[in-house]
């Protein structure tokens, strides 16, 4: 289970991007994000090198061939929680469409609300509404974060 002072630190770094304008595919804390672009931001800032390249995606990525890319990932890197077990700090990703790919992620900051990047909108804080519930694909815990050494 993340400690609260675990996830008051990734809440933290999420809510420092907030302002960042949307660019598809940057990951740019101030300069520009998309939604991956943001995750991958706050994994650097508490794990530092990111686990693996990301290879370039377009905005229609995974419509054509279906691949679970994005939940896949997430499996590689985080934990899996059920949806009732999310809490602050916990990873959120949703689909636009019960009948398409899971594409947009997001970080807990509340049981009622979220950090995300979105097209028009850039990194935004936002009420995890019904409409947003309704979207959950999969939720999942960031591993342990590494204690800094007291020497």
């Amino acid at each position: 289970m993340t400690s609260n002072q675990d996830a008051q630190r990734i809440i933290n770094e999420a809510r420092g991007w907030i302002g960042t304008p949307y660019i598809h595919q940057a990951s740019a804390k101030g300069q520009g994000a998309d939604c991956l672009g943001l995750i991958r931001g706050v994994w650097r800032a508490i794990f530092g090198e990111e686990p693996e390249t990301m290879p370039a995606y377009s905005p229609d990525w995974g419509e054509i061939d279906g691949e679970e890319t994005m939940l896949n990932a997430a499996k590689r890197h985080f934990l899996p929680l059920a949806i009732d077990d999310l809490g602050p700090g916990d990873l959120v990703i949703f689909r636009w469409k019960q009948v398409v790919i899971a594409k947009h992620a997001g970080i807990l900051t509340s049981d009622r609300h979220f950090i995300h990047a979105f097209e028009r909108a850039g990194v935004v804080e936002t009420t995890l509404g019904n409409p947003w519930r309704a979207r959950i694909a999969a939720g999942f815990r960031f591993p342990d974060i590494p204690q800094k050494s007291q020497s």
